[in-house]
């Protein structure tokens, strides 16, 4: 009799852990999907049309370009098949709030990535930084898209938005510009951003990824574009960053170059919606301070 209520005690205790088992299995299923993307009427993240357009994705905090296969720019090696995992670039617009925010929801994990694109070797899983000792890089960052509530927060969080940093450069001057960038929306009641990373040809590239998951390279650097409109006019300062920990204080005009010089050592084009002449002036310009 002893013998049989303990056996019917330990069944229960199974059914308990396996209940549990199930629940953080559905919790982590559930992780890896993006939550309804809904586009926000008063947000055009990429006004300035910016080219190439590769793999294009729109979420309501920002529109990506991820590298595909293209074999015009040499982009990647021959076991990557040319497409690098990265995106070629990330435009948002930021817009002025007049309330602070609340602490932002939490992250999902592991992080989300488009099915289709692991399966055609385009995409990387989140595995691939799992061993790197390399944060996930937002390119538009959890805390901008809060703005656009917990959905547009949650969708950050995913691989098509992300690239390797450093701990100490992603949580550093990259921040630093990330909240920057949102004082600017809230001074200058909207700014729009285009950022992502820099791979130089002519240097060795790293790759990070264990075995049977997608390499990706470790970028050289990163950039920032970041518009504003005043009065008629554009104001536009163009920040090329050496992808390092970078000592405070932060200085951020020190880095402060050309829109020109971004274009020459990504390859793109920025501001292709305006007339070319005003393109081409605003394009060489190198402000000497931020605003």
């Amino acid at each position: 009799m002893i013998f049989y209520k303990i056996l019917i005690k330990g069944v229960g205790h199974i059914k308990t852990i396996l209940k549990i088992f199930l629940l953080t299995l559905a919790c982590v299923v559930c992780a890896t999907n993006y939550k309804p993307i809904t586009p926000s009427s008063d947000h055009k993240h990429d006004k300035w049309n910016t080219q190439p357009k590769d793999i294009i994705k729109q979420f309501r905090a920002y529109t990506v370009s991820f590298d595909g296969k293209d074999d015009s720019d040499n982009d990647g090696d021959e076991e990557e098949n040319d497409k690098l995992g990265l995106p070629e670039w990330v435009a948002y617009q930021i817009n002025r709030i007049d309330q602070p925010l609340t602490k932002s929801p939490k992250r999902p994990y592991p992080w989300i990535a488009d099915k289709k694109l692991v399966a055609n070797n385009i995409l990387p899983k989140d595995n691939t930084y799992k061993h790197s000792g390399l944060n996930r890089g937002h390119m538009c960052m959890k805390h901008i898209a809060w703005r656009l509530g917990r959905n547009a927060d949650w969708n950050t969080h995913t691989t098509l938005n992300a690239c390797p940093q450093l701990y100490r450069f992603n949580a550093g001057i990259w921040l630093d510009l990330e909240k920057l960038t949102q004082k600017w929306a809230d001074k200058y009641g909207k700014v729009w951003v285009i950022c992502g990373p820099v791979i130089y040809r002519d240097k060795k590239i790293k790759y990070i990824g264990d075995p049977g998951e997608k390499r990706i390279p470790i970028p050289h650097a990163f950039f920032k574009v970041v518009i504003r409109e005043d009065r008629g006019s554009l104001k536009v300062l163009a920040f090329l960053y050496p992808h390092k920990a970078i000592a405070r204080p932060y200085r951020h005009a020190n880095h402060l170059v050309s829109v020109d010089k971004i274009e020459e050592v990504t390859g793109l084009d920025f501001l292709t919606s305006l007339p070319d002449d005003t393109e081409s002036k605003l394009e060489k310009q190198v402000p000497v301070k931020v605003w």
